[in-house]
């Protein structure tokens, strides 16, 4: 390619940074970033969810560090950050997966739960947010990608709208879509880009356990729950978490990296824009 010295075929893969590759968007999200050309790192609290993440970039063509995380305690979170970019140079992407969901009604809401799901989900992007954006800010643009960085945060619609059974969760998910926004501009003349994602109904992830308990509660089969959650779905089914991770490659790619301040809904009605 003119002006450039190698072609991206010789170029250095890029690196991605996602939280929370435990779970199955974090999972699917690593995968997709390696199936695009980055290696990946990977964080989880919790390390048996470690190796199952590592597999999924591995077998999509990509090189994986694993890292154990708590994305609530900021000390821990600092020293993660520092030694991704001590192992692998740079992160190009920061993809903020890790969060907790709940089912308790509002009355039933305790200030624990509260806070908990507050501190993974809202606290925890902030504070991987500003440690990698730190260090991004000293690294050069990406000749590939065409800036310094991009953060993607995982959100959801739930932002959007209330949930009687989810208030600590959709508080959170508004914070973290008004941090992305803030990111955005304040990041800006750095040339590192923020958006954040609502992956939609994903049943593959923390909502089956929220049908758990909704069966339990209601005396009716888990299926049952699941089958009537479908009907209220533009097209009847779930959001797979494969497709969050291929819209989260996209705007990790450099046509992607344009985008900044947005939110990308991925409604399971539109096919996944295919990374370039």
């Amino acid at each position: 390619m003119a002006g450039n010295d190698m072609s991206d075929a010789q170029a250095p893969r890029p690196v991605a940074l996602v939280t929370g590759a435990g779970g199955a968007i974090g999972r699917a999200t690593a995968a997709g970033l390696a199936a695009a050309g980055f290696d990946v790192c990977v964080t989880d609290l919790d390390p048996s969810g470690l190796a199952p993440a590592q597999a999924a970039v591995e077998s999509a063509g990509g090189n994986c560090r694993p890292y154990v995380c708590d994305v609530t305690d900021p000390g821990l979170v600092d020293s993660t950050v520092a030694q991704v970019f001590a192992d692998a140079g740079r992160v190009d992407v920061l993809v903020n997966c890790a969060g907790i969901v709940h089912g308790d009604d509002l009355l039933d809401l305790t200030f624990d739960t509260w806070r908990r799901v507050m501190s993974v989900n809202a606290d925890g992007t902030f504070l991987m947010g500003q440690a990698t954006a730190r260090a991004m800010v000293k690294q050069p643009p990406s000749a590939r990608l065409g800036r310094r960085g991009m953060i993607v945060n995982i959100s959801s619609a739930a932002a959007e709208v209330g949930r009687p059974t989810r208030a600590a969760y959709a508080a959170s998910k508004a914070v973290v879509k008004h941090l992305t926004m803030t990111q955005a501009l304040a990041l800006k003349d750095h040339e590192i880009a923020a958006c954040a994602v609502y992956p939609g109904e994903v049943i593959e992830g923390m909502l089956r356990s929220i049908f758990v308990d909704i069966a339990q509660a209601t005396g009716r089969s888990v299926e049952e729950v699941i089958d009537e959650a479908k009907r209220d779905q533009p097209t009847g089914q779930f959001q797979g978490a494969s497709q969050v991770g291929q819209r989260v490659a996209f705007l990790a790619s450099s046509a992607g990296m344009r985008f900044t301040g947005s939110v990308l809904w991925c409604d399971s009605h539109i096919d996944p824009v295919p990374p370039s």
